[in-house]
């Protein structure tokens, strides 16, 4: 007498589920994983390009001793590279503006290299335009990748949970803002070209 071989179908199916399930949910982790790495090394390049870019270019034309002492023009000049190379490596992150990123990065090259004949020419009111100017677009640029509306900041008290799937950072119009200060310069003499 023979056996009949009964194959039951739910194992089967079951195996078959675990076998696309398990890769698919690996693959979503690592990718995710990968995405909130980025915005977090965006958030801290952002961060570098405000306060020790932005900020410290800022504070050195209002100085009184500004167009009289080299050690300030150098500081200026110092600072602005220090945005450059900070913007010039964000926007290798940033693939969907690096366009805008690096417009900006043109007019901190522009302004650095010609630092030394560009600046003493100001009066005092140009020279705080200027310091006002550098600090806006530093911070549209930190405020933009470390946006919090969008909740979308990565440290653990106030950024996104693992699973969001929301917008990314950075904020489209916060940073479109530091482009048109950068290319229009209000309220400034145009740079040498």
């Amino acid at each position: 007498m023979r056996k009949k071989l009964v194959i039951n179908a739910w194992p089967f199916i079951a195996v078959l589920l675990l076998a696309v399930i398990i890769p698919s949910l690996l693959y979503w982790t690592i990718e995710r994983n990968d995405k909130h790495a980025r915005w977090q090394t965006q958030l801290q390049l952002a961060r570098i390009f405000a306060f020790y870019g932005m900020d410290q270019a800022e504070i050195v034309p209002m100085h009184p001793n500004f167009t009289s002492d080299s050690a300030f023009m150098d500081t200026g000049w110092a600072a602005l590279q220090t945005g450059s190379v900070t913007l010039n490596t964000l926007s290798g992150l940033d693939l969907d503006r690096t366009n805008q990123l690096l417009r900006i990065e043109y007019m901190l090259n522009t302004m650095a290299s010609s630092w030394s004949a560009y600046t003493p020419g100001m009066n005092q009111s140009q020279r705080g335009t200027l310091g006002e100017l550098l600090h806006t677009i530093g911070h549209d640029i930190l405020y933009g990748y470390g946006n919090y509306i969008n909740y979308t900041g990565t440290s653990n008290l106030g950024g996104s949970f693992f699973w969001y799937t929301g917008s990314s950072p950075p904020d489209p119009n916060l940073v479109q803002q530091a482009v048109d200060l950068a290319v229009n310069l209000p309220g400034l003499p145009p740079l040498p070209q």
